[in-house]
């Protein structure tokens, strides 16, 4: 369970923070944790749900790692196609200008996410709503 649990948590990671630096001569400039991010605790879903299905030929037998941990780093991948929709719906919802169709890059880090988003459109609306409501406690 835990190898199946790690192997989809590193899977997000991959997908939306593991983003490394390079240097003027393209040499990865992050060496450790300290530079390079990881997933960590934050990262993690607070309800995770793993159940794994015995093999139905041989009851004894253990997953091997490729049974177990591929699969669910391939699964991760699923985030990054949520968080496609997430935008798409954000731009549609706050009437950005963008397209719908557009490029999403991996690692799609917080910073691309928001600036995907529109997220000055985001404010513009915020601050309409604001304005908006401002309006009516005016008239009452």
């Amino acid at each position: 369970m835990d190898q199946v649990e790690g192997a989809f948590v590193q899977g997000v990671g991959f997908f939306t923070n593991e983003d490394y630096a390079r240097n003027a001569d393209g040499l990865v400039v992050n060496d450790g944790t300290w530079t390079y991010k990881i997933p960590t605790v934050d990262t993690i879903p607070k309800q995770f749900n793993v159940e794994l299905i015995n093999s139905a030929r041989d009851q004894k037998r253990v997953l091997s790692s490729k049974a177990s941990g591929e699969p669910p780093l391939l699964l991760a991948a699923s985030v990054h196609c949520a968080m496609r929709e997430a935008i798409r719906a954000a731009r549609k919802e706050f009437k950005a200008n963008s397209p719908l169709t557009f490029q999403m890059d991996v690692p799609a880090t917080m910073a691309d996410v928001k600036e995907l988003c529109g997220l000055d459109v985001v404010e513009r609306h915020l601050q309409s709503l604001t304005s908006a409501a401002a309006s009516a406690a005016v008239k009452a």
